[in-house]
């Protein structure tokens, strides 16, 4: 999927979100979108889901009903409980029936007991119930058992634990590793570049792509931009001395 010259604005606003802005997506890889919080990530990933209708050149589109997008602030009813949650969005997808619904079956996702007692935990609470970590864990992890041929995540790790955050990026990077699907990861969480091994990292400033790289080169091409904004990203990950950009 390859988008070229976008360029847009909301309607009532005058800032330029997208500037001319061309770059493609590499099958089968992680994509992680670093930018500022209100620079445009979740606009850009409306643009790829084909939620929002944008002025540009799109050469091999994605077909909406083969892309998953999570988005941040969906309403759930409190009462339901994680079997339900489960239930609505494993089954509405039609790759899974109620009767098979059970714990057992996310178990080719977990790596210790740790995270079986947390699921068996889980399908029975209350959402209302559930912290918002745990909320997200389990929203990801259900997520990540559909079948889909490109995955959007909106901040994926946002209010979570240091833990659960690395059990989420371990989720999302086996869609890569054992499924080979393509993954854009938005977030300005500098640090969850370490929950992944084979990714490719893109930098969105002032409405542009500036940086589009693997993993052995990003941070190469990082140092050779102008910018503030990559000067800043360099800094955060040669010092370790804060995780948000």
């Amino acid at each position: 999927m390859k988008i070229e010259h976008l360029n847009f604005k909301y309607k009532k606003g005058d800032r330029l979100v997208f500037d001319n802005l061309s770059f493609n997506l590499v099958q089968g890889k992680i994509h992680i979108l670093l930018g500022r919080n209100g620079g445009g990530k979740s606009t850009l990933l409306d643009v790829l889901s084909g939620l929002l209708r944008v002025d540009a050149v799109i050469l091999n589109p994605i077909p909406k009903n083969e892309i998953l997008y999570q988005i941040q602030g969906v309403p759930i009813l409190s009462t339901i409980k994680g079997k339900h949650l489960a239930e609505l969005i494993l089954c509405a997808s039609g790759q899974y029936k109620s009767r098979d619904l059970s714990p057992e079956m996310c178990s080719e996702l977990f790596n210790d007991h740790r995270e079986w007692e947390k699921i068996t935990y889980l399908w029975d609470q209350q959402y209302g119930k559930m912290s918002p970590g745990e909320r997200r864990w389990l929203t990801i992890m259900l997520y990540c058992m559909l079948d889909k041929s490109l995955y959007l995540f909106d901040e994926p790790t946002a209010g979570v634990d240091p833990y659960s955050g690395m059990q989420i990026a371990r989720f999302i990077r086996r869609l890569q590793e054992k499924k080979g699907k393509t993954v854009v990861y938005a977030t300005h969480k500098i640090q969850d570049l370490n929950g992944f091994k084979d990714y490719r990292v893109l930098v969105l400033d002032e409405g542009k792509i500036v940086v589009n790289e693997d993993g052995q080169h990003w941070l190469q091409a990082c140092k050779k931009e102008k910018g503030p904004f990559c000067k800043r990203i360099v800094a955060l990950w040669e010092n370790s001395s804060s995780n948000l950009i």
